[in-house]
């Protein structure tokens, strides 16, 4: 059986003498593995469906639990991604972020819209601010959303010393002061990149970094699965 799948390439392993394994995130069956033929060979027909980040229409061929690449029309490969390395370690991210949050066989619409409008922002945008927007829906998405509004033990304003419980996913206040502390740096980057209102003023370049390391602690925290690339894009933005 054939059937067709507009997917977004999140992984790849090499398999066998010329042939690759791939993870993909597709709109209509969710995660599915896929086996593509030949594709390590110099000149392969279908060598750019096996590129990371590419986006593309594939057909499929099911045999059992088995899938293999039949063919694919590239929808975008987002070239711009592999000319600037904060860009690739940014979008190798949003792909593994996608790869951590995601069961086999599930359906998330509008996390694949979203994985995918990320990766074309960061194509010409700041990649940082939108990464942080894609793992936040992502969170939300995957049902632990971080409350980032007010204190989560009083209700009162997030101001001076404030706390950010891993296991909660929620800020507090110095009064409550549950779980480690954090920076409103940290705060305002992330209600800014939520679409919340933000201190412009406190929203800078240190609060982008803590915020990121956050995320990627309360990710792993919450999906037992370290992000291999967030670790490697951090590093890339504490050298610079």
């Amino acid at each position: 059986m054939e059937y067709k799948a507009d997917a977004l390439v999140l992984r790849t392993a090499d398999f066998g003498e010329n042939d690759k394994m791939l993870t993909l995130f597709s709109l209509q069956y969710g995660k599915i593995s896929a086996a593509i033929r030949g594709v390590r060979k110099a000149g392969a027909k279908l060598r750019f469906a096996a590129q990371p980040f590419c986006f593309a229409e594939y057909v499929l061929a099911k045999r059992g639990e088995r899938n293999t690449v039949v063919s694919a029309s590239l929808t975008d490969g987002f070239y711009a991604l592999r000319e600037d390395i904060g860009k690739f370690y940014a979008a190798a991210c949003v792909t593994g972020v996608a790869d951590a949050v995601l069961y086999g066989g599930i359906v998330n619409e509008e996390l694949f819209l979203r994985a995918v409008s990320a990766l074309g922002q960061m194509c010409g945008g700041n990649e940082a601010e939108t990464l942080i927007s894609f793992i936040l829906k992502a969170l939300e998405l995957s049902g632990y959303m971080l409350s980032l509004d007010a204190c989560a033990g009083c209700g009162a304003p997030l101001e001076g010393r404030i706390f950010f419980d891993m296991a909660g996913g929620c800020f507090s206040c110095s009064e409550c002061a549950a779980g480690a502390g954090a920076s409103l740096s940290t705060l305002n980057v992330l209600r800014k990149c939520a679409g919340k209102e933000y201190d412009p003023a406190l929203a800078d370049k240190d609060g982008v970094f803590r915020a990121l390391r956050l995320l990627s602690a309360y990710l792993a925290e919450k999906t037992e699965t370290r992000v291999k690339a967030l670790g490697e894009y951090l590093a890339l933005l504490a050298a610079g």
